[in-house]
């Protein structure tokens, strides 16, 4: 059966000794930083600080972080491979939500002159650096296409500066950003509506952080994965609907062209960012349920929110490169940030692999993430980063083997380049598979590989013999 709320995933990881509770008193402005960035680059367990100086709510951060954690939040064996390959199969037939009249998250509504974001959120200072407290960024933002009239939830960062108004980064091409282009074009000078759900059930944060093929919307993908309708409820304040079992709901309006300075704040990619103009977002209601849990996290490198991000990306990629003849697997590595790609293949024609990556810089849906796209044979594993480090190590002859295309689309948070000079770049392709159209021209055969695998499993078989544990 699927996770009712995100409490009933917190016992099972409790349960299971992945779930830590801090009892002392934590100072928001630093302590819950430092703590985070311990048990991440330590691959550390949950944790929720349940006394935040000055605060009533507890944090959770660190939720899922890990592929046990992931597989656990997906109910799918902890195996990679495996978990792709389920999640492609589940989303090919998304479940229409359950629409409800109430939930847990109405438990507590407050409206117009009375929301205070003070009140219900601990100011976390999430990186020395950071402009102030950020919502998350693992607050799920809602929004609607104003022409087809279907849902996105995506997870864009909020700076708070009132208690009634935050920043909120939502750019194009992501689906929010569309639809608040859109939203300008059709109701010009008035606001459109956006909610914000944090602290939901893993299926639909989840779904939240991927990247998905609209329509239908994350909501109907998250039904999918969890083999079950999600229940949704709508908001107080417009036509916009979340997950009724939601610890926090925000509701609020944003107008399109109302910008503030916002930021630094540390991204995804492991650097600080740069202080820069975003849109408003102005707070109408807070809705949340009694005792809320405050779900964020410490955005960098590596993060929970750039490993679901990247797995997300996987899950996408994954079906449309495995349709190309001769492709094996691919994979996105959380150490790329969203930047690489890694394929293993077996080569059936001269220039194969260079169709292969070009295929990949054109897909319509993520092409624009990859500054570089890394091609192995199909006996690599392509998530183990030594072998493919070995491949390319082994086989890569620079002038014939690397290919470079100017004046692409990128990702703007890329720290390669400065601000100014963002969201354009040269990408690079690397054909890392053994050269044996060389060897063919000349007659000759490559070199075999050592490996000697029939010797292997004869030792393997009797390991107790050596007595040697690993």
């Amino acid at each position: 059966m699927p996770y009712r709320d995100l409490r009933e995933f917190l016992a099972l990881l409790e349960k299971k000794g992945l779930l830590a509770r801090v009892k002392a008193e934590v100072d928001p402005s630093w302590e819950i930083n430092g703590v985070c960035k311990k048990l991440i680059d330590e691959g550390g367990p949950a944790v929720i600080f349940e006394k935040v100086k000055g605060h009533k709510v507890p944090v959770l951060a660190n939720l899922i972080g890990t592929l046990e954690r992931l597989a656990l939040a997906l109910e799918m064996p902890a195996d990679d491979r495996k978990i792709t390959e389920e999640w492609i199969k589940r989303t090919e037939h998304p479940i229409p939500p359950k629409i409800v009249k109430a939930g847990p998250c109405k438990e507590n509504i407050v409206m117009g002159d009375k929301v205070d974001l003070n009140a219900i959120f601990p100011p976390v200072i999430w990186h020395k650096g950071d402009g102030g407290p950020y919502i998350g960024t693992l607050g799920l933002q809602v929004t609607k296409d104003p022409e087809q009239g279907w849902q996105n939830v995506g997870v864009y960062r909020q700076m708070v500066r009132t208690k009634n108004e935050t920043g909120l980064y939502m750019p194009v091409p992501q689906h929010g950003g569309i639809h608040l282009q859109k939203w300008a074009r059709m109701y010009p000078g008035k606001p459109m509506p956006v909610a914000v759900a944090i602290g939901t059930e893993p299926c639909y944060l989840a779904t939240g952080t991927a990247k998905l093929r609209h329509p239908p919307g994350e909501e109907e993908y998250a039904g999918a994965l969890r083999k079950e309708p999600l229940e949704l409820v709508r908001c107080e304040t417009c036509d916009l609907y979340v997950p009724a079992t939601s610890e926090i709901v925000l509701e609020g309006e944003v107008y399109p062209d109302e910008l503030k300075p916002d930021g630094p704040f540390g991204e995804y990619t492991g650097h600080q960012g740069e202080a820069q103009m975003f849109n408003v977002f102005r707070l109408k209601a807070i809705t949340h349920r009694n005792n809320p849990i405050f779900h964020g996290e410490r955005e960098g490198y590596p993060s929970e929110s750039i490993y679901l991000w990247l797995k997300g990306m996987e899950y996408v990629l994954y079906p449309k490169v495995m349709k190309l003849p001769g492709v094996v697997d691919v994979h996105i590595p959380r150490h790329s940030c969203g930047f690489k790609a890694i394929v293993s293949m077996k080569k059936l024609w001269p220039g194969h692999v260079n169709e292969v990556i070009h295929a990949i810089w054109g897909d319509i849906d993520l092409g624009h993430f990859f500054r570089y796209v890394i091609v192995v044979d199909d006996n690599i594993d392509i998530r183990d980063p030594d072998r493919v480090g070995w491949a390319v190590s082994n086989y890569v002859q620079p002038d014939r083997d690397i290919m470079i295309a100017p004046r692409c689309i990128i990702d703007g948070l890329d720290p390669s380049m400065p601000y100014s000079k963002r969201f354009t770049t040269a990408k690079w392709g690397v054909d890392a598979t053994m050269p044996t159209e060389e060897y063919e021209a000349e007659g000759t055969q490559a070199p075999p590989l050592c490996d000697d695998p029939d010797i292997k499993a004869r030792v393997v078989a009797q390991w107790q013999k050596y007595g040697i544990k690993l």
